[in-house]
């Protein structure tokens, strides 16, 4: 999985240009000259956002809690855009899914927010299901890990029996290493991302 990088040059356009061409008719106004220099703007601000997997919004909750400060003209909701992998990236009205690091800056009142992250990524892990550490908002992670490691407490005596452990430790905690947890006297548990101590 990928780490936090600089945004590649990825052209994103979620404007409607026919349903603009009528509005300007009806304004008097040339919206596609105003939506186009809009969309150049916020390509702008996009090259210089940082883009990938972001281990830190893996929780929906903690993604929905980033739109505080979100503008409320927006036609999704928060809870949708959590859902769907994004949060709120405090750029513009800027959102960015958590996993593929796709951003978008714009909502849709024909589209859900799920929708346009698969027209524009159908390829994030995210939305194709696989194992990418999301924390969904209702998740209840509720496990006694005394009874699987009673047992296992003599075999988990000897640091590399620990180490072992840790052998399906999850790509996304990058920033917590399996050989300082084992030195701890910590061994991993592979139903969910636990360490507990011996």
């Amino acid at each position: 999985m990928a780490t936090q990088k600089t945004a590649t040059k990825e052209k994103i356009s979620q404007s409607d240009y026919t349903s603009l061409l009528e509005l300007s008719n009806y304004l008097g106004l040339d919206a596609v000259q105003f939506t186009k220099k809009m969309e150049e703007e916020e390509q702008e601000e996009r090259e210089k956002m940082q883009k990938g997997f972001n281990s830190e919004m893996r929780s929906e909750a903690k993604r929905l809690k980033t739109f505080v400060t979100y503008k409320s003209y927006s036609s999704w909701t928060p809870q949708e855009m959590a859902a769907a992998g994004f949060y709120f990236t405090g750029v513009r009205s800027g959102i960015q899914c958590f996993c593929c690091g796709l951003i978008l800056f714009g909502t849709s009142l024909q589209r859900l927010p799920i929708e346009d992250h698969k027209s524009f990524h159908p390829d994030c892990e995210f939305l194709l299901g696989k194992d990418v550490g999301n924390i969904a908002k209702y998740d209840i992670r509720v496990k006694n890990p005394e009874k699987k490691l009673r047992g296992d407490k003599a075999k988990y005596q000897e640091d590399k029996a620990r180490l072992e452990s840790f052998e399906d430790w999850p790509f996304y905690v990058h920033k917590v290493s399996p050989r300082e947890l084992s030195a701890a006297g910590f061994v991993f548990t592979v139903e969910f991302i636990e360490a507990r101590r011996v």
